[in-house]
């Protein structure tokens, strides 16, 4: 039996891409290199991804999965539904982004109420509620 070695079966031709590359310029790269396929290494189960999502933005934010959906792909994260307010949904993809495996997260939650003036501080820090983590902190008595 021949042993096959890795230069019989790939091109010469190395496309990459970085974790930063917006997902359409990927998906332009691949159709015009003719590419069906990219690999992923240690990828976990769709499903599972998904049922660690829902368990995590339920534990973490009591959005029960009616209200907001996971749906995932190839670990594309996508979370469609509807919430009141727009801090909830931002906060609610990020923790899918934190979920092992995910790749990335696609955010189609709706909101009702914009609250992300409210949710910002005037001090280059953050209220708790916002999506957004805390800044650096500065020593007492600083000027901002």
């Amino acid at each position: 039996m021949p042993q096959w070695l890795v230069r019989d079966v790939m091109t010469s031709e190395v496309v990459t891409a970085t974790v930063d590359t917006p997902i359409g310029d990927v998906a332009d790269l691949l159709a015009s290199h003719r590419i069906s396929a990219v690999p992923r290494p240690m990828a976990r189960p769709d499903a599972a991804i998904r049922d660690d999502v829902i368990e995590h933005v339920r534990r973490v934010l009591w959005i029960d999965p009616v209200q907001v959906q996971v749906h995932v792909h190839g670990g594309v994260v996508t979370l469609t539904g509807a919430v009141g307010r727009r801090s909830t949904a931002a906060i609610a993809a990020r923790l899918a982004g934190e979920v092992p495996g995910a790749v990335t997260v696609v955010d189609r939650i709706r909101y009702d109420f914009d609250d992300s003036s409210l949710t910002r501080s005037r001090v280059g820090r953050t209220h708790p509620f916002s999506a957004d983590p805390f800044g650096p902190r500065r020593p007492a008595g600083s000027a901002v």
